[in-house]
């Protein structure tokens, strides 16, 4: 009896590993993903002392990221800010981060996509995939930091991105969203300075 138990265990084992070694060896001998976020502007401005973030990307989600979205997967898609100041003789400090969550889904009874501001709780409906993803690559007018925090503004300077959140998946999605490169769906850092 001891040895069935102890085969199980080892077999079990064996077969997960295996699987996951097969997942890998799929995900690299994918092509490249199609889809792609691409961050094209970002500018600040001081607007009654606080600095306003407008940033303008063009988003086209992958075929697997798409297929989701029609098949009822809310996706999550972020926005993500960091103030930094620059030291001389030791890496430049955090002085704050902050992030913008947007959710696309798709309501299937009405055939719309809403988009949902995740702080906020505002809620915005589109005919389109295609225009929902262009309202979210608009953040306009987002406050990031008071005046009063950027005491030398030569000194500060911004970075940000936007990404689709794989970790807000659900669970059963995650493995293969981690897999497959077409689920990487990020914009590089892109800098600007405060002065």
């Amino acid at each position: 009896m001891k040895v069935t138990q102890m085969f199980r265990r080892r077999f079990a084992r064996v077969t997960v590993g295996l699987l996951l070694l097969a997942l890998t060896g799929i995900a690299a001998a994918e092509p490249p993903a199609s889809g792609r976020f691409d961050l094209r502007s970002v500018e600040t401005r001081l607007v009654d002392d606080v600095y306003r973030l407008d940033a303008i990307a063009r988003l086209e989600l992958s075929p697997r990221a798409r297929d989701a979205l029609e098949g009822g997967i809310a996706l999550v898609i972020a926005l993500e800010v960091e103030i930094l100041r620059e030291r001389a003789w030791w890496l430049d400090a955090e002085v704050a981060t902050v992030r913008r969550r947007l959710r696309l889904e798709r309501h299937e009874l009405s055939q719309q996509y809403i988009v949902i501001n995740l702080s906020t709780g505002e809620r915005r409906s589109f005919h389109r995939p295609r225009t929902a993803l262009d309202f979210i690559g608009r953040g306009l007018d987002f406050p990031i930091i008071d005046a009063v925090v950027i005491d030398d503004p030569e000194r500060y300077y911004g970075r940000a991105r936007m990404r689709l959140e794989r970790e807000a998946l659900p669970w059963a999605l995650r493995p293969a969203a981690l897999a497959f490169g077409d689920w990487r769906l990020q914009t590089g850092w892109v800098t600007w300075s405060f002065d």
